[in-house]
């Protein structure tokens, strides 16, 4: 099975359509969000859609599902994973990545409640080149990260190199 995204009450509807791109991309199926600053699909004035990432025809096998409230267990048995600088939390250069996979990432304005982290069994968090490692990545880069992680971890010795 492939990963799923969970993105927390995120702030702008761009970053929903770049954690799109990159849930597209990279073998995530299912896209959810909970919040009312990115409503359901469904509450959109006519006419109304993510920024263009929706309507490209190769993000067709990607899911989206506004939830009403977080509950990590909309994936019947994938591992939920939350994505958050936390005590204990593994970098993600030394992260296994489970099979299969729900991550969890907070707002860009915010983290990851306590709720929904009591039911996470992995964090994991995102190492940054300097010491303050308190300055979050943008929502949408830190899907593409941890996603490409996975990607390249999975696929290290079957995927072609171009220079052999």
């Amino acid at each position: 099975m492939a990963a799923a995204v969970l993105l927390v009450d995120p702030k702008f509807p761009h970053n929903v359509g770049n954690a799109l791109r990159a849930c597209a991309l990279l073998d995530a199926h299912v896209l959810a969000w909970t919040g009312d600053r990115v409503p359901d699909p469904k509450q959109w004035p006519e006419g109304a859609r993510l920024p263009r990432e929706e309507r490209m025809k190769c993000y067709a096998r990607t899911e989206l599902r506004w939830l009403e409230s977080a509950d990590v267990r909309f994936v019947p048995d994938a591992v939920p994973v939350c994505v958050e600088i936390t005590a204990g939390a593994e970098d993600l250069r030394d992260f296994a990545h489970p099979e299969p996979a729900l991550y969890v990432f907070g707002p860009e304005d915010g983290g990851v409640p306590k709720g929904i982290r009591n039911h996470c069994h992995r964090f994991v968090r995102i190492p940054l080149p300097h010491t303050d490692e308190r300055t979050p990545f943008n929502l949408a880069a830190a899907v593409n990260i941890v996603l490409w992680d996975r990607f390249l971890k999975r696929t290290r010795d079957v995927v072609p190199r171009h220079d052999e």
